[in-house]
């Protein structure tokens, strides 16, 4: 029977580099964005949701390439997802006075 018992320290040995980061400011910018989005219901955050993409969109070029894709496409799922506001309804006076005119018949004018 042959054992190998191997010397040197018994710390082990990184042999991988570390995986690419994101630089802090634009990392904080995104959570930033983000929770903005989180923090408003409904229509509401989709100003939001749209400054996060415009954010992404502005940034992605710092971002390490390995990211990219994802971000981009969780940025606009998010935007996606958020319903646009409807305008106010406008009532054009199509009834205003129509009470009025009723009145003044049953009156004789």
């Amino acid at each position: 029977m042959l054992l190998l018992a191997g010397c040197g320290s018994s710390a082990p040995t990184r042999t991988t580099k570390p995986p690419p980061r994101i630089p802090a400011e634009v990392a904080l910018k995104l959570a930033a964005d983000a929770d903005a989005v989180a923090r408003t219901q409904g229509c509401a955050a989709r100003d939001a949701a749209v400054k996060l993409r415009t954010d992404v969109i502005a940034d992605v070029g710092r971002v390490p390439a390995r990211y990219r894709e994802q971000l981009m496409s969780a940025a606009n799922d998010v935007v996606s997802r958020v319903p646009e506001c409807l305008p106010p309804k406008h009532d054009h006076g199509k009834h205003k006075g129509h009470k009025k005119k009723q009145e003044k018949r049953d009156e004789g004018g």
